[in-house]
Protein backbone atom coordinates (compact mmCIF):
# COMPACT_ATOMS: atom_id res chain seq x y z
CA UNK A 1 0.00 0.00 0.00
CA UNK A 2 1.21 3.46 -0.86
CA UNK A 3 1.07 6.43 1.46
CA UNK A 4 -2.22 7.93 0.34
CA UNK A 5 -1.42 11.25 1.98
CA UNK A 6 1.21 12.07 -0.64
CA UNK A 7 0.12 14.46 -3.34
CA UNK A 8 2.38 12.63 -5.78
CA UNK A 9 -0.14 9.78 -6.03
CA UNK A 10 -2.89 12.04 -7.35
CA UNK A 11 -3.96 11.95 -10.98
CA UNK A 12 -3.29 15.04 -13.07
CA UNK A 13 -5.78 17.90 -13.12
CA UNK A 14 -7.09 16.94 -16.56
CA UNK A 15 -8.04 13.48 -15.28
CA UNK A 16 -9.70 14.96 -12.19
CA UNK A 17 -11.67 17.39 -14.35
CA UNK A 18 -12.86 14.72 -16.79
CA UNK A 19 -14.17 12.47 -14.02
CA UNK A 20 -15.59 15.35 -11.96
CA UNK A 21 -17.59 16.56 -14.96
CA UNK A 22 -19.94 13.62 -14.40
CA UNK A 23 -21.25 15.30 -11.22
CA UNK A 24 -23.44 17.50 -13.45
CA UNK A 25 -25.51 14.45 -14.31
CA UNK A 26 -26.56 14.09 -10.69
CA UNK A 27 -27.40 17.76 -10.23
CA UNK A 28 -29.57 17.59 -13.35
CA UNK A 29 -31.31 14.46 -12.00
CA UNK A 30 -31.22 13.00 -15.49
CA UNK A 31 -29.36 9.74 -15.23
CA UNK A 32 -29.87 6.02 -15.28
CA UNK A 33 -27.58 4.52 -12.65
CA UNK A 34 -26.06 1.71 -14.74
CA UNK A 35 -25.43 4.14 -17.63
CA UNK A 36 -23.79 6.61 -15.26
CA UNK A 37 -21.56 3.87 -13.81
CA UNK A 38 -20.53 2.88 -17.31
CA UNK A 39 -19.67 6.51 -18.14
CA UNK A 40 -17.80 6.85 -14.84
CA UNK A 41 -15.75 3.71 -15.47
CA UNK A 42 -14.94 4.82 -19.00
CA UNK A 43 -13.81 8.26 -17.77
CA UNK A 44 -11.60 6.68 -15.08
CA UNK A 45 -10.00 4.16 -17.44
CA UNK A 46 -9.51 6.49 -20.40
CA UNK A 47 -7.94 9.23 -18.26
CA UNK A 48 -5.63 6.82 -16.42
CA UNK A 49 -7.18 7.99 -13.14
CA UNK A 50 -5.13 6.36 -10.35
CA UNK A 51 -4.00 3.58 -12.68
CA UNK A 52 -1.15 1.39 -11.52
CA UNK A 53 -1.82 2.06 -7.86
CA UNK A 54 -2.72 -0.46 -5.21
CA UNK A 55 -4.62 0.96 -2.30
CA UNK A 56 -6.73 -2.12 -1.62
CA UNK A 57 -5.76 -2.13 2.06
CA UNK A 58 -7.08 1.43 2.50
CA UNK A 59 -10.25 0.52 0.62
CA UNK A 60 -10.83 -2.51 2.86
CA UNK A 61 -10.21 -0.61 6.09
CA UNK A 62 -11.40 2.94 5.38
CA UNK A 63 -13.28 2.82 2.10
CA UNK A 64 -16.03 0.71 3.64
CA UNK A 65 -16.79 3.62 5.99
CA UNK A 66 -17.48 5.84 2.98
CA UNK A 67 -19.70 3.19 1.41
CA UNK A 68 -21.68 2.89 4.65
CA UNK A 69 -21.88 6.66 5.18
CA UNK A 70 -21.51 8.65 1.96
CA UNK A 71 -21.89 11.92 3.89
CA UNK A 72 -18.25 11.43 4.93
CA UNK A 73 -17.25 12.55 1.45
CA UNK A 74 -18.37 16.10 2.29
CA UNK A 75 -15.07 16.68 4.10
CA UNK A 76 -12.89 13.97 2.60
CA UNK A 77 -9.43 15.02 1.41
CA UNK A 78 -8.72 14.81 -2.30
CA UNK A 79 -6.39 11.86 -1.79
CA UNK A 80 -9.17 9.80 -0.16
CA UNK A 81 -11.62 10.68 -2.91
CA UNK A 82 -9.15 9.74 -5.65
CA UNK A 83 -8.11 6.50 -3.95
CA UNK A 84 -11.76 5.53 -3.46
CA UNK A 85 -12.64 6.20 -7.11
CA UNK A 86 -9.50 4.49 -8.35
CA UNK A 87 -9.98 1.35 -6.31
CA UNK A 88 -13.65 1.12 -7.20
CA UNK A 89 -13.46 1.66 -10.94
CA UNK A 90 -10.02 0.26 -11.73
CA UNK A 91 -10.49 -2.96 -9.76
CA UNK A 92 -14.19 -3.88 -9.93
CA UNK A 93 -16.52 -4.74 -12.79
CA UNK A 94 -19.63 -2.63 -13.30
CA UNK A 95 -21.94 -5.33 -11.95
CA UNK A 96 -19.90 -5.55 -8.73
CA UNK A 97 -19.95 -1.79 -8.29
CA UNK A 98 -23.69 -1.65 -8.83
CA UNK A 99 -24.24 -4.38 -6.22
CA UNK A 100 -21.89 -2.92 -3.60
CA UNK A 101 -22.28 0.83 -3.97
CA UNK A 102 -25.45 2.92 -3.86
CA UNK A 103 -26.26 5.87 -6.06
CA UNK A 104 -25.86 8.10 -2.98
CA UNK A 105 -22.22 7.04 -2.63
CA UNK A 106 -21.49 7.73 -6.29
CA UNK A 107 -23.26 11.08 -6.11
CA UNK A 108 -21.37 12.16 -2.99
CA UNK A 109 -17.95 11.11 -4.26
CA UNK A 110 -18.54 12.91 -7.57
CA UNK A 111 -19.78 16.05 -5.84
CA UNK A 112 -16.72 16.09 -3.62
CA UNK A 113 -14.40 15.53 -6.57
CA UNK A 114 -16.11 18.43 -8.35
CA UNK A 115 -14.90 20.67 -5.49
CA UNK A 116 -11.37 20.03 -6.72
CA UNK A 117 -12.12 20.66 -10.38
CA UNK A 118 -10.26 23.56 -11.97
CA UNK A 119 -12.14 26.12 -14.01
Amino acid sequence: MQDIHQLAILPNQKAINSVAALSKLFSANQFEFSTLLSMFKHAVLSSGFMSGQDNSEWMATRGCNYIANPKLFATAPLTYVCVFIGELFNKLELEEIQQRVSAAVIENVLLRLANFKSV
